[in-house]
C-alpha cells in the first residue's frame, strides 16, 4: 500500500520552520508550532522527520546559498557591488529584534552540537565557495564573511537603523578606497 500522496511539501514545512523558530526560539520550539505554521498535523511531521531534533536538521540541511548569492550578484555589474548585495540578501529579510534574537539562539545550537556545526560549516563552506566564483579574491571574501557574521552581532546589540543598512555601510567601507589616504 502506498499510503497517501503528500500535500505539503518539505519546502512549505521547512519555511514553516523558520517562521515558528523565529516566533518562540529553538528551545521552545515544538513540533505543534511547526505544525500550526505548516497546517499539517503533528503526525505528518513525526513521520516525515522523527523527531524535534530530526526536523531542525533537515531545515539546517536545506539551507542553500548558492542560488541567492548566483541570482543577487548576477544583477550588478561591479564584482565588489554584487558580493555587497549577495551577502545582503543572505542575511534574509529585516526582522524584529526578539525574532532575530530566537534565530540567533539557533546559531547558538548550531555551534554547540557538533552534527549542527557541520551543517553549520557545509553552509559556510557554500557561501565561501560561491562568492569566491564571483570575486577571485579569498582574503577579501574571508574578510567579508567575517564582516558580515560580525555586523549581524553588532546590530542586534546596537540596533540603529536596519540590518541591511549596517550590512551595506560596512561590506561598502571594505570593499572601497579610502577617500583620501590616512595621515601620518
Amino acid at each position: 500500500m502506498a499510503g497517501r500522496p503528500r500535500v505539503i511539501t518539505d519546502d512549505r514545512i521547512l519555511s514553516a520552520v523558520a517562521t515558528a523558530v523565529g516566533k518562540v526560539g529553538p528551545g521552545r520550539l515544538t513540533l505543534a508550532d511547526v505544525a500550526r505554521e505548516a497546517d499539517v498535523s503533528t503526525g505528518a511531521l513525526v513521520q516525515r522527520f522523527g523527531t524535534k531534533r530530526g526536523l531542525l536538521l533537515a531545515f539546517l540541511r536545506s539551507a542553500s546559498p548558492a542560488a541567492l548569492i548566483r541570482s543577487t550578484f548576477s544583477s550588478y555589474e561591479d564584482p565588489l557591488v554584487g558580493m555587497v548585495e549577495a551577502l545582503v540578501a543572505l542575511a534574509g529579510p529585516d526582522r524584529p529584534p526578539a525574532e532575530f534574537a530566537n534565530h540567533l539562539a539557533f546559531l547558538h545550537l548550531e555551534l554547540a552540537d557538533e552534527e549542527f556545526r557541520a551543517g553549520l560549516g557545509s553552509f559556510d563552506a557554500g557561501v565561501r565557495s560561491e562568492l569566491l566564483s564571483c570575486v577571485d579574491d579569498p582574503a577579501l571574501v574571508d574578510a567579508a564573511i567575517g564582516l558580515f557574521h560580525g555586523i549581524q552581532i553588532t546590530w542586534a546589540i546596537r540596533r540603529e537603523g536596519t540590518l541591511a543598512e549596517s550590512l551595506r555601510a560596512a561590506l561598502r567601507t571594505l570593499v572601497s578606497p579610502p577617500a583620501t589616504p590616512p595621515s601620518r
